[in-house]
């Protein structure tokens, strides 16, 4: 089989609104080839549902075999890409949504109890959804709603996202771990995270985060890698290195310069980062996607 990694060899259509933190998508990817998906990431959640054939779905160090009519919940800010099993035509379509579609933030307990845990340690909560689970049917049938709308509106959207998301709540987050702990610790930790996010680009220390929420370095860092699975470094330097990936695809500067501007004052480190994230350097991610570029 062909092996390719460029979206934009793919057919594929978006339907965007400048009003609302949501897009659907259709791709279709031709018969013979492996690449199903290229490796990219977001900082929305999405919701994919398979129409033909077989694909092998990874997420992050995970991989969920998915068959036509099955489909996947892809939680905020992974790296995530599809392999063809298979020779024969792939299609699917594709809900991208941001969290606040679902619930404001302004509604403090139902978005810290019903959504927060999901974002912070998001792998945990990846899941495939196949047709022969009842909960896992309801949640295919509504994204079949999603999907063949022809002008969906808003409302009509944000209803079926909320309908789904009880039922992802309600029969795989809630039972993830203990709810209350990870509610609790993402609500504690929440002005942390949000300084990581907008300050990524700055130099950032363990006493300076701490003392935002604010605990002693030891029991920040302890309290971090409960919720996130890591350390506060290693996050951030993830975090780095997945929005230089958005830099490499989205403009022709210099790598160096896309090091400098991500928070890396270090070249050879960045390069080491990067490949020990994105498993090729810099400039192979870059080649992978080249004729993206505008």
């Amino acid at each position: 089989m062909q092996n390719i990694h460029n979206s934009g060899l793919y057919e594929s259509i978006s339907h965007i609104t400048d009003t609302a933190p949501y897009s659907l998508h259709y791709t279709e990817v031709p018969p013979g080839y492996e690449s199903a998906l290229y490796l990219h990431w977001h900082q929305e959640m999405e919701f994919l549902y398979l129409t033909q054939g077989n694909v092998l779905f990874h997420i992050e160090n995970q991989n969920f075999p998915l068959q036509a009519g099955d489909g996947i919940f892809i939680p905020p800010g992974l790296l995530h890409h599809a392999t063809a099993l298979g020779t024969e035509q792939v299609t699917f379509h594709a809900f991208v949504l941001s969290p606040t579609f679902i619930l404001s933030p302004f509604d403090t307990h139902a978005y810290n109890t019903y959504l927060l845990p999901a974002l912070h340690n998001s792998l945990l909560f990846a899941t495939a959804l196949h047709k022969e689970i009842p909960w896992q049917k309801e949640v295919l049938q509504y994204l079949q709603q999603v999907f063949t709308e022809e002008k969906p509106g808003e409302l009509t959207l944000r209803g079926l996202a909320l309908l789904i998301w009880n039922q992802l709540y309600t029969h795989h987050i809630s039972r993830i771990r203990t709810p209350g702990l990870l509610e609790t610790l993402s609500a504690q930790l929440s002005p942390c995270m949000q300084h990581i996010h907008k300050h990524y680009n700055e130099p950032l220390n363990l006493g300076e985060l701490a003392a935002l929420i604010p605990l002693s370095e030891g029991e920040f860092c302890r309290s971090f890698k409960r919720l996130t699975g890591t350390s506060p470094f290693r996050y951030l330097v993830r975090y780095r290195i997945l929005q230089s990936c958005t830099e490499l695809t989205q403009s022709n500067k210099k790598i160096t310069d896309i090091a400098l501007s991500c928070g890396f004052n270090n070249i050879s480190y960045f390069n080491r980062a990067f490949l020990k994230v994105m498993g090729m350097t810099p400039s192979q991610y870059r080649k992978s996607l080249q004729p993206t570029l505008i």
